[in-house]
């Protein structure tokens, strides 16, 4: 008879996805997840195979996560409800994020097939809140909302090389720039 699991699954990915998002793809082995969470590197490979499997598996767990967040999301239409949502996103990323570590997850999220449908399934998620709540602007939502995307993702890069201030108060007024210069 199996013994009975001390710790489930799902609470091993919630306890280990800070752990390597902090950590970035490379910094962190298994032995660091498994004493992070309190079970053995031979626990997680019985549970998740190998290193690559425990990544993508945290991912997709963490896009559940992403997915209820997405749906409490505030209803509305306008500059400022987007310019919110986007603020509010900003907020998941920390008080005093070391963007470096997402960049490189960034990479992960281009080259690996199955990161890069976790990516994808949360940015196409996140742009259909985003195309809901648009006011109306003189090009059509679905571009309107890849190019504040953009914008978010630049600014966020911007706050990356020179942090002053804070992370979201940027982005805020990055995103309200935006939208001036689009007359909304």
């Amino acid at each position: 008879m199996p013994r009975k699991k001390s710790i489930s699954d799902e609470a091993i990915l919630e306890r280990a996805l800070p752990l390597m998002a902090a950590a970035g793809p490379a910094g962190f082995t298994l032995a660091d997840v498994a004493r992070d969470v309190g079970v053995s590197p031979a626990t997680l490979l019985q549970r998740f195979g190998d290193k690559q499997t425990l990544v993508a598996r945290a991912f997709a767990h963490d896009n559940v996560r992403f997915t209820a967040w997405v749906a409490g999301l505030p209803d509305g239409v306008g500059s400022e409800v987007v310019i919110g949502i986007y603020t509010d996103a900003t907020r998941l990323f920390g008080d005093n994020p070391s963007l470096a570590d997402h960049l490189l997850w960034l990479r992960e999220d281009i080259r690996d097939p199955a990161m890069n449908r976790l990516a994808r399934e949360r940015f196409a998620l996140f742009r259909d809140a985003i195309v809901r709540r648009l006011p109306p602007l003189p090009i059509p939502a679905e571009r309107a909302a890849a190019l504040l995307d953009a914008q978010h993702h630049g600014a966020l890069v911007q706050w990356a090389m020179d942090p002053q201030g804070s992370l979201a108060d940027h982005v805020r007024q990055s995103l309200t720039d935006w939208f001036r210069l689009a007359g909304a």
